[in-house]
């Protein structure tokens, strides 16, 4: 008996695929869950070949002694594992969102992805879209799977939180620019904790900060959350290049701290045109 099609998969430890597994929602198919070495090793001979168009990856259990090494190794080895059932466009997203996980450095992070992309790098997934996530939530997975996917495997967002209120999910799923421009939103949600995302079409992703940080704005006191804030939308809107402090300052005295305190609206175009006077040249996005 052939097995059904596959629509999701997701790997890790127990906690963490419990903790998310019943949140997200897929059309067409079902969650796939492995949460065991066992179950990864067994999934090339449990679903058909490329029959899965989203993975979401989780750190396993790991001896919390032990060095970083071994905790990346295994997760280039499970996608290796799991990469026959990946369909050749598959969205692929590595959660790092464990404190233990030693790719909350950035640079781990960009060699996970790098290597991860090796491991696909043949013609059977050449769509493939591989993404590093540092916020393990429903709505941030649900998020990174709609901007890298192209099975179009997630739920129709008007169904994704679909008991939350309504301004709680407008914020959290639906984009509230009106333009077609890529913005950077920022906004205080109900606890009082400032949040930024980049929003794509209707899609809101989360803004990588560093681990730990939390983000200001609508100050040109160059405190930790406004260098935060300002070298993440920067280091975005150079396409992850780096960017030096005086900069960094620069941009919190001309941009940041004019921005509303209760929320804002930011273009990339914006923040492109700003660089290009500094810079004298268009950064890339």
């Amino acid at each position: 008996m052939v097995a059904p099609m596959a629509t999701a998969l997701l790997t890790g430890s127990k906690h963490q695929t419990s903790r998310v597994g019943e949140s997200l929602r897929v059309q067409g198919g079902d969650i796939v869950v492995a949460n065991s070495r066992e179950a990864i090793a067994a999934l090339p001979s449990r679903l058909p070949e490329r029959s899965v168009g989203a993975y979401v990856q989780f750190l396993m259990e790991a001896d919390a002694r032990s060095s970083w090494a071994p905790r990346v190794t295994e997760r280039i080895e499970t996608m290796a594992l799991v990469a026959p059932v990946l369909a050749p466009d598959a969205a692929v997203v590595l959660v790092v969102d464990d404190p233990a996980d030693p790719a909350h450095d950035q640079r781990v992070a960009d060699g996970l992805r790098l290597l991860a992309e090796a491991a696909l790098s043949s013609a059977a997934h050449a769509g493939a879209m591989v993404s590093v996530l540092h916020e393990g939530t429903p709505q941030a997975i649900t998020g990174a799977l709609h901007q890298g996917g192209q099975h179009g495997v997630m739920a129709p967002l008007a169904d994704l939180g679909a008991d939350r209120p309504y301004a709680d999910w407008r914020t959290d799923i639906l984009s509230l620019a009106s333009s077609t421009d890529v913005t950077y939103f920022g906004w205080v949600n109900q606890e009082g904790c400032a949040k930024v995302g980049l929003l794509r079409g209707s899609v809101l992703s989360p803004l990588t900060v560093p681990p730990e940080s939390v983000v200001a704005w609508g100050t040109t006191d160059p405190e930790p959350g406004a260098r935060a804030l300002s070298r993440a939308l920067l280091t975005a809107t150079l396409g992850g290049q780096p960017v030096d402090n005086g900069l960094v300052d620069l941009f919190i005295k001309d941009v940041i701290g004019s921005l509303p305190p209760s929320g804002f609206e930011l273009s990339v175009s914006e923040v492109e045109r700003w660089l290009r006077q500094q810079l004298g040249e268009a950064p890339s996005c």
